[in-house]
């Protein structure tokens, strides 16, 4: 009876063994999946157009031209009007931000990446994504 136990359990370990060791069974790996390592959110001034320009240039020129008489109420209607033209489109930049998302990644194979959305993408650090048309997806 125990030579009959000894063999089934050689048996059954060798048949363990080999089930294990079948190179078919290899685990695969999602080259294109993985998960957000973290986001961050970042606000660059927009750019001023000629919207900005303008209207700082007017008020430059108006406040300019209250200032002195004669020859000096020219160059300071001037003076206001370059300064105001670039106050204006420096203010008209900072009411224009822009905000992006960078969003890291750590691919089941190890390897990193970055993605940069303009709008929220409404991901979170621990959600599993997958690359897709050079861009992220919800896994």
């Amino acid at each position: 009876m125990t030579i009959r136990a000894t063999l089934l359990a050689l048996a059954l370990t060798t048949t363990m063994a080999g089930a294990n060791a079948d190179p078919h069974h290899k685990k695969r790996v999602c080259h294109d999946c993985g998960k957000v390592t973290s986001v961050r959110v970042t606000e660059q001034d927009g750019r001023g157009g000629a919207a900005g320009v303008v209207l700082g240039g007017v008020a430059g020129g108006l406040l300019g031209n209250q200032v002195g008489s004669g020859t000096g109420r020219s160059l300071a209607t001037v003076a206001g009007a370059v300064g105001g033209a670039y106050a204006g489109k420096h203010i008209e930049g900072k009411i224009n931000k822009v905000r992006t998302w960078t969003v890291k990644v750590r691919y089941d194979n190890g390897h990193t990446g970055s993605f940069q959305f303009r709008n929220d993408p409404g991901m979170h650090k621990g959600d599993r994504v997958r690359r897709a048309d050079g861009s992220l997806r919800r896994a």
